[in-house]
């Protein structure tokens, strides 16, 4: 009996040393495979009734450290989301560069000054001012391509999103085909080790691309949720789904609903991703990179305004201005009017010498279409006869030429028109003036939606400002988006008041009652839920943007649009509604003619002899070109605009911060990513000696169970020479 126990303990051995030798071949040829976890071969003494009856083996136990797997992956996560952010930092600066790099924006705007204070010196250099409209038109293209460059990458990034939705979705799936394999490998008793590898790796390339949490059940599988607690893997994978936009553009968001969502099982995971790549391609395309559209269309309207404002005031000289077409757009010129405040306005036609070969007042123009009651408000056009700014150009126009003409009308765009026939060896001047005579701007009062009381949404200085009609710098974009400041979330009505809205072709759409303690969501809830206005295609977000958010509402069909306040409570003056500038740095330029012929340039302004009663204009005059000049080195008071916060800054100031933001965020960010892969790497390394195969130690257990294999076979050899000895005995 004692000769067969010692048989059967031999066949044991020879058996489990066989499969010890099996597990160590395995470890040696997967030595370099990514995700193999060394497989340790478990056995233990076999009793039966009490005695040892050889050894089985227990199975192979994988060399895994759970906890941290978990850390490596939560870090894999956030060195994802950097490793996003840092390729799209140093995208952004290869072409933002820095404030003291030659091709930078800040550099272009400091040249566009030297330009202008160049061309101060003498007015009638044309290379000069060919050279300071080029360096003009450099400063717009500059702006352009940062703009687009934005853009772009925002639609990059979209794209992105949908990249790696789509490797989620196929990880997800392996890891749901590998749990069915591993539950049905358990429920067998073989060995799931190697399936166990291959989800472990699929796991940890999911980490990559989002965060979630998992736990393992007692069957073998695991289950996935996000860190919000939405399924995304139990019994059946949930398929994550994100379809790109085709284009994008400044005015165009996340939280205005103008991108897909990332859903799953028919919920919104896009905010509840905070780490991973996806996170990453999310932030850059809703945070970052509006942030940074934003503060360029910041300090490319402030720019614009400004020059604008002192543009509007000169003349060209000895050119003979003769086509003027404003930049506003009037939705409803007929009943929309104008309040001109304290002073008056100098309508001037001039000789190619610069003499006055027409002159009259405004006011005294309205008086008389008034039938000689004294007024200071107008229609921007109306009927012959009615007192209106189109009515009163034309009144003058025709004094001069001594016939009826329409030489000034609002065009099919809804701008004030002037167009006097090169035939007319005359140009066109306007001269705002204060009570005293003195040169000023005049203050314009807009009551945009026709309303009575005496209610104006909106006040400019200067006549021909208001109008936009000798602008050096355009857009060309109708208002169909208006924004707020940007406002805390719980800012609140304090009063009720209407809100009201009009398109080109629909002045009067409809009006909503906003109360106390409205918020910007409430007041975008109120004007999403009003059927007139939805008919009207007019939608309402808010959008979240530096330490706030703002309220923003658009007319979908790109109309020009018109809203404005009901009452005078000034709620929507203390909201900061207004049109948006959203975009303004990628479709800004120089003025169309102005850019093909420099001599249209500004340079000098109306001047009244008063020994002769009259206005001329001088060749010589540099005052135009000087003022604009001294803009360059003014401060102007930047709203809140992306990460930037309000202040007085000059246009290269300003410039400046935004590459220093830039180039600061870009070094942060690198830093992080290299900080944080270093400390995967380093976790990493440290699984990679817990779980990974060392050759010198596989080498050692293959010599043991090498031996082993070999006693066991001379135990066998040697029993059976018992058995022999046994049987012969018998014999």
């Amino acid at each position: 009996m004692s000769i067969t126990l010692a048989l059967g303990a031999a066949m044991s051995g020879l058996s489990t040393a066989q499969q010890g030798l099996d597990s160590v071949s395995r470890n040696i040829a997967n030595v370099n495979t990514a995700g193999y976890t060394r497989k340790v071969f478990v056995q233990e003494s076999q009793v039966l009734a009490g005695k040892g009856v050889g050894v089985r083996a227990v199975g192979l136990e994988r060399t895994v450290d759970e906890s941290l797997l978990r850390d490596i992956r939560r870090e894999a996560a956030l060195a994802g989301d950097y490793s996003v952010k840092n390729t799209y930092y140093s995208r952004l600066q290869d072409l933002f560069g820095t404030p003291e790099d030659n091709s930078s924006i800040s550099h272009a705007v400091e040249s566009l000054a030297e330009q202008f204070e160049a061309l101060g010196l003498d007015v009638s250099d044309v290379t000069q001012s060919l050279n300071t409209v080029q360096s003009a038109l450099d400063v717009t293209d500059q702006l352009n391509r940062m703009a687009q460059y934005i853009q772009d990458l925002r639609l990059e990034a979209d794209r992105g999103i949908e990249s790696d939705v789509t490797k989620a979705n196929s990880l997800l799936s392996s890891i749901d085909t590998l749990n069915a394999e591993i539950m049905r490998s358990q429920n067998t008793f073989q060995d799931t080790g190697d399936l166990e590898d291959q989800r472990d790796q699929a796991l940890s390339d999911l980490a990559q691309l989002m965060d979630f949490t998992y736990f393992k059940r007692d069957s073998g599988e695991v289950i996935l949720l996000t860190n919000t607690g939405r399924s995304l893997l139990d019994k059946n994978p949930v398929t994550i789904s994100h379809q790109a936009v085709t284009q994008t553009s400044a005015e165009l968001s996340y939280d205005s609903g103008n991108f897909n969502t990332i859903s799953a099982g028919g919920y919104d995971l896009t905010n509840d991703l905070k780490s991973g790549s996806i996170a990453g391609y999310v932030e850059m395309r809703d945070t970052v990179l509006p942030a940074m559209q934003s503060e360029l269309d910041e300090l490319a309207s402030q720019m614009k305004d400004a020059l604008n404002a002192v543009h509007n005031r000169g003349t060209p000289y000895p050119s003979l201005a003769q086509d003027f077409t404003g930049t506003r757009r009037f939705i409803d010129p007929t009943t929309q009017t104008v309040t001109l405040g304290p002073g008056d306005v100098q309508l001037v036609l001039y000789n190619t010498d610069g003499s006055q070969a027409a002159n009259a007042s405004l006011k005294d123009l309205f008086a008389t279409l008034n039938g000689g009651t004294a007024t200071s408000t107008a229609t921007i056009d109306g009927a012959a006869g009615t007192v209106s700014v189109v009515n009163a150009l034309n009144s003058f126009f025709s004094g001069y030429a001594g016939a009826p003409v329409t030489w000034a009308s609002v065009n099919g765009d809804g701008q004030l028109s002037i167009d006097i026939p090169s035939t007319q060896n005359v140009g066109f001047a306007m001269r705002d003036e204060d009570t005293t005579g003195a040169a000023a701007d005049i203050q314009m009062r807009f009551n945009a939606d026709a309303d009575v009381g005496g209610i104006y949404e909106e006040t400019v200085n200067g006549f021909s400002t208001f109008f936009g009609l000798n602008d050096f710098f355009v857009n060309d974009t109708k208002n169909y988006l208006y924004d707020s400041k940007i406002v805390s979330t719980s800012w609140k009505a304090s009063t009720t008041t209407g809100m009201s809205f009009g398109v080109e072709g629909n002045p009067g759409i409809a009006t909503i009652t906003i109360g106390p303690q409205d918020t910007v969501k409430t007041i975008a809830e109120k004007i999403n839920a009003n059927t007139d206005l939805a008919a009207a295609n007019i939608t309402a977000s808010v959008v979240d943007e530096g330490s706030g958010a703002r309220l923003r509402i658009l007319q979908n069909d790109g109309l020009e649009m018109v809203v404005s306040e009901t009452t005078s409570q000034g709620v929507l003056n203390n909201l900061g509604l207004a049109p948006s500038n959203a975009g303004v740095s990628s479709s800004m330029t120089v003025r169309p003619d102005l850019a093909k012929d420099s001599s249209l340039l500004s340079t000098g302004i109306l001047q009244y002899n008063a020994d002769t009663g009259q206005y001329v204009l001088a060749e010589s005059d540099n005052s135009i070109v000087n003022a604009m000049a001294a803009t360059f080195s003014s401060s102007f008071s930047f709203g809140e605009a992306g990460k930037l916060s309000s202040g007085l800054q000059s246009f290269s100031e300003y410039a400046a911060a935004i590459l220093a933001q830039n180039s600061a965020e870009a070094s942060t960010v690198e830093d992080q990513s290299n900080t944080q892969q270093t400390l995967v790497n380093t976790l990493s390394l440290k699984q990679g000696e817990v779980s990974g195969v060392n050759l010198d130690e596989e080498l050692t257990q293959l010599m043991i169970f090498q031996q082993a294999y070999t006693a066991a076979a001379r135990v066998i050899t040697t029993t059976q020479s018992l058995f022999d000895v046994l049987n012969s005995i018998v014999q």
